[in-house]
């Protein structure tokens, strides 16, 4: 009987992960800098690009209604997940969130922060129009049942996560910059009023790093596979996590990527990352201490 006992073994002594507070402080520097250059505001996937380099700045991973306490699925957020024949535009983003009773399919879009929300004369632009549309055509989607079948399937998520849980999509839209209703509250108000059911928008300069995100990778999915594209210079290896993030290839190279992890660090990951990955894929867990990492 393997219920009661721990079945798993951990290195206490191997390299470091780099601290909470050593990488919030630097991705904090880098995201303002990023923010401040006017040369790249226009510029969409530079900022798709930091995104996937640093999910924690992504909202949405524990959910936009309140915060749970579960992690989203498969343990990383999925960059321009590409539903073939099934969306006319991808999302950017998606967190597979989840909390006790439900699944929340966070659809994100991203748009450059030049963009306005409204004109002059006090309308919106047609580029906030566009993109707010493209929530709207999402829902739609995901409106009709055989859709949310697709859905789960495409995405492989266990009937484990799905079982006695509703399937309740959410939408974000990250748009423009707050400067923009500086000396201007009566849009700033307006601005609340424009969000349907479920929809959340935000401006990019209210991003800010998620300590509890600080594990979670990102990824695409492609041909039934989750592939990983990045893995965070905090990220520790552990049972919390091993079940879903042995479901992602790839990983060894999103690691070996990373010039943020020393080279000693990426030795040690690359090579406890195939043990994590076995005892993720057992049946028989046993005991698990969320605490346990290396």
């Amino acid at each position: 009987m393997t219920y009661f006992k721990k079945t798993y073994e951990l290195i206490n002594k191997g390299p470091k992960a780099m601290s909470w507070n050593h990488y919030e402080e630097r991705i904090t520097k880098e995201w303002s800098d990023l923010l401040e250059d006017v040369s790249k505001s226009k510029n969409e996937k530079i900022y798709q690009d930091f995104f996937e380099e640093n999910p924690c700045l992504i909202p949405g991973a524990f959910g936009l209604i309140g915060r749970s306490g579960h992690a989203p699925y498969p343990g990383a957020v999925i960059s321009q997940p590409q539903l073939s024949g099934l969306f006319k535009r991808i999302p950017d983003f998606m967190w597979i969130a989840n909390d006790s009773g439900t699944i929340y399919p966070v659809f994100i879009e991203i748009e450059a922060p030049s963009k306005r929300w409204f004109l002059d004369n006090g309308k919106q632009s047609d580029d906030f129009t566009q993109a707010h549309n493209q929530l709207a055509e999402w829902r739609q989607w995901f409106s009709r049942p055989n859709n949310v079948n697709l859905f789960l399937e495409y995405f492989q998520i266990p009937t484990s996560l799905t079982k006695g849980r509703a399937i309740r999509p959410l939408f974000l839209l990250i748009y423009g910059r707050r400067s923009e209703f500086e000396q201007k509250p009566y849009l700033n108000e307006k601005r609340k009023y424009l969000a349907r059911e479920d929809e959340f928008f935000m401006t990019y300069d209210s991003l800010a790093p998620d300590y509890n995100a600080r594990n979670l990778l990102c990824v695409k999915i492609k041909d039934g596979n989750f592939i990983g594209i990045s893995v965070p210079p905090t990220f520790t290896l552990g049972p919390t996590y091993a079940d879903w993030h042995s479901k992602i290839v790839g990983k060894e190279d999103a690691v070996k990527r990373n010039r943020s992890i020393t080279p000693a660090r990426k030795e040690f990951l690359l090579k406890r990352i195939p043990y994590w990955d076995a005892w993720g894929k057992s049946v028989e867990k046993g005991i698990i201490n969320t605490r346990d990492e290396e």
